[in-house]
């Protein structure tokens, strides 16, 4: 493979700003303080659960206790939605008029914090398997756990997790590399962690598959630690850190907010809404899923 092709093979399928945008140095700037994205995150996220609290409060009773295929559709046009609006803002990528606009709105950099980049670099894919991935595993992952919240608190709980997860890598960011060096981050990795968490801690008998090996199946939880095991790894290895361009901050801090949604916030928010009868952990699926 001659240089000239393998490098225009690299820019168009291997893009260094996989999951980072090139490095950037910057000399004497004045960083966004940290209070203003921690301070939206907690506003948002909290706002997101107080929203789908009042509308699940409007429902019947016995619509907590029934499955309507209505409510099954409607289930899965959120999934659609969602992924969606992540092939969208990978079309606009394609359009260098949108790039401005994009590199401002869709790329989260973590020493010039545009607040609503914390959200909106969530649906943001530069590369085309960078986008594959994340989205074959959300909709592997997304509707046995949108069965399980329901489409309220689902959407709060994504919400949430994309946050979460960017928060963790924004402060990881700013606090390892302080404000002349910052890597942007875009991608759906962290809140795809959390989706995963979440079905680990429901489901602990469902069984995934990796996709380059799909015919040995592991257990949802293995699979899990061992990815999160990888994470940190990336996280503590200053060598290791030098050629890999995963997020691992934002992918361990999805990973620990799901976790622990699943474990307490899920019953807590049900408490405040209506009871509602927990999902067995006798269910079993098995998915082809990729990170």
């Amino acid at each position: 493979m001659n240089s000239s092709f393998s490098q225009k093979f690299f820019r168009t399928f291997g893009q260094k700003r996989f999951y980072y945008r090139p490095w950037i140095r910057i000399e004497n700037v004045r960083p966004t303080p940290l209070w203003k994205p921690i301070t939206f995150a907690v506003g948002t996220g909290s706002a997101t659960f107080y929203v789908a609290q009042y509308l699940d409060k409007q429902k019947q009773p016995s619509a907590w206790s029934s499955r309507s295929l209505i409510d099954r559709r409607s289930n899965r046009s959120v999934i659609y939605s969602i992924i969606g609006i992540n092939v969208g803002i990978f079309a606009l990528w394609r359009i260098p008029a949108f790039h401005r606009a994009l590199e401002k709105y869709a790329v989260m950099n973590p020493t010039f914090v545009n607040l609503p980049s914390i959200i909106v670099s969530a649906f943001s894919h530069q590369s085309g398997w960078h986008l594959l991935f994340n989205m074959m595993a959300f909709y592997s992952f997304a509707p046995a756990i949108l069965d399980v919240f329901g489409k309220n608190q689902f959407i709060a709980f994504y919400t949430s997790s994309i946050l979460f997860s960017n928060l963790a890598s924004l402060l990881h960011n700013r606090f390892r590399y302080g404000v002349r060096a910052h890597p942007g981050s875009l991608g759906a990795s962290g809140a795809v962690y959390a989706i995963a968490a979440a079905t680990a801690y429901f489901f602990p008998n469902a069984s995934v598959s990796i996709i380059f090996l799909p015919f040995i199946p592991i257990k949802i939880g293995v699979a899990l630690l061992g990815l999160m095991a990888f994470d940190t790894w990336g996280l503590v290895s200053r060598r290791f850190a030098q050629y890999t361009f995963f997020d691992h901050a934002a992918h361990l801090g999805g990973g620990v907010f799901g976790w622990i949604y699943a474990k307490y916030g899920y019953s807590a928010y049900n408490r405040s809404v209506h009871p509602r009868p927990p999902p067995s952990s006798r269910h079993s699926f098995s998915k082809v899923i990729s990170f």
